[in-house]
């Protein structure tokens, strides 16, 4: 009898592969990072790398670092870690964490990084100057946006269409709209995003005839506007009294069918409220189905303003039953309307409210209501106690308020008194003795006015003529 046939090699093998399975791939952890939902998840997959020594793949280290660094879970720390415990980190992961710091609350800190990489010789590419120009925007440095700018050039980028969108905004945050112009027009294809910016910075920086201006040069050219466009229009003819452009841009976005959300219905209330259309205001208000704390604050501001006190506080209280949270602008909207009511004791209790409610610290601009209230009201001890409690020292437009308060209700000791501390900050201010001097008149003090006429004299102070401005024709 024949032995039985010995099995053949490929039997042999699918026998051996299924008693003897082979060891699973390793993991490919890049894919896993992506995956990644918490830091926690993340420490595990990076334990995994360092045990099976594929830390120093970069692609999945970069993966990491990238969840670190821009998640909303992310440790920005653990991130710093991780890229300073890479061997050789690409641009991608120094990129990675200048685009981190440049929205962070250490802006600068991208910068910083910047120069580490090229202490190392990392070439930066174009997604790299758009990351710090962002940086030099958030913490408005018009040095460091020179600086970044002259790299740009260096590195022959200044055409690149995203990197001449973050010069144009980081030089017009940083007031420099000339600079920003001049990036701006060296542009041959401009995007309506490029257009957008530069319209966005002269509207920031109160220059409403040029906004308005390249506009309509804009639409000249044939580029149709979207809603940041029309957002920034808007606030340009809010500064700049043009309601008829105003409600053009609204029957424009009616015509299209663009959707008043919530930025573009803020921007629409503001410019009916500050041009003086408060109905108008009113109504588009009441219509907007999104509402935000800034919302609010155009439409109160706005009634305030224009002395619509009451109408100002009655929204302020149904903005609390709506539990919509207050910001520093709202409170000075309402304190402003109390100034023009002279509703003391409201204004009083708004303003402690600000900061035992809200845990707003009062700035400059609610001291300002508050003591223009007070002199109003004749309380010209207590606006003079709360100046001198104030965390910094007063500017000469609050003390010029309590002044003026002086020369009302005739209170001349406080008024000396008053006039000692803006000469202090302004020594050359003339205003001041010709207020204290008619008071002095008024009071037939008039060797108290013939000594300050010599003062005045031999200061070589003059009054300065008084000039008005007429619009006719925009």
């Amino acid at each position: 009898m024949r032995p039985p046939k010995p099995p053949s090699f490929t039997k042999l093998s699918i026998l051996t592969s299924v008693l003897h399975p082979p060891p699973p791939p390793p993991p490919r952890f890049s894919l896993l990072a992506d995956k990644c939902t918490s830091m926690h998840q993340l420490k595990q997959i990076h334990a995994q790398m360092i045990v099976s020594a594929r830390i120093h793949d970069n692609y999945a280290a970069s993966r990491l670092l990238s969840f670190c660094a821009l998640s909303e879970s992310g440790d920005l720390s653990y991130a710093l870690r991780l890229f300073n415990n890479t061997q050789e980190p690409n641009s991608f992961m120094w990129n990675t964490l200048i685009r981190a710091h440049a929205s962070s609350l250490n802006p600068s800190e991208a910068l910083l990084l910047y120069v580490d990489m090229r202490r190392l010789d990392v070439i930066p590419g174009k997604h790299t100057f758009p990351f710090l120009l962002k940086a030099c925007s958030n913490f408005q440095s018009l040095q460091s946006c020179i600086q970044v700018h002259t790299h740009v050039l260096k590195f022959g980028l200044d055409l690149n269409l995203h990197v001449v969108n973050g010069l144009v905004r980081a030089y017009s945050v940083s007031c420099d709209v000339r600079n920003a112009r001049r990036v701006f027009d060296e542009v041959s294809e401009r995007s309506l995003s490029i257009w957008t910016t530069m319209i966005s910075g002269y509207a920031q920086n109160y220059c409403s005839n040029e906004a308005l201006e390249l506009f309509d040069q804009m639409i000249v050219e044939g580029l149709e506007p979207n809603g940041a466009t029309l957002a920034s229009v808007l606030s340009a003819c809010a500064q700049s009294g043009c309601l008829d452009l105003g409600e053009r841009i609204h029957v424009f976005m009616e015509e299209k069918g663009i959707e008043v959300g919530v930025i573009l219905g803020t921007a629409l209330v503001h410019m009916y409220a500050k041009n003086g259309a408060i109905l108008m205001a009113q109504k588009l208000f009441d219509t907007i189905s999104e509402r935000n704390t800034a919302t609010w604050n155009a439409m109160i501001c706005g009634l305030a303003v224009h002395g619509h006190a009451k109408e100002a506080l009655d929204r302020f209280w149904k903005l609390e039953k709506e539990q919509i949270v207050p910001n520093d602008i709202t409170f000075v909207g309402v304190l402003s309307a109390c100034c023009h009511a002279g509703l003391l004791s409201v204004g009083r209790k708004i303003f402690h409210l600000m900061k035992r409610v809200y845990g707003i610290e009062p700035k400059i601009e609610h001291y300002g209501c508050m003591v223009d209230l007070l002199g109003r009201g004749g309380e010209l001890l207590e606006a003079e106690e709360l100046i001198k409690g104030m965390a910094w020292k007063a500017d000469v437009v609050i003390l010029g308020a309590l002044l003026g308060s002086c020369k009302n209700h005739g209170n001349i000791e406080i008024a000396e008194r008053v006039v000692k501390e803006i000469l202090v900050l302004e020594p050359h201010n003339h205003g001041v003795y010709v207020v204290l001097s008619n008071m002095y008149a008024e009071a037939g003090r008039w060797e108290d006015v013939l000594r300050l006429r010599k003062v005045m004299k031999s200061g070589n102070l003059k009054k300065t003529p008084g000039w008005s401005l007429v619009d006719s024709d925009n």
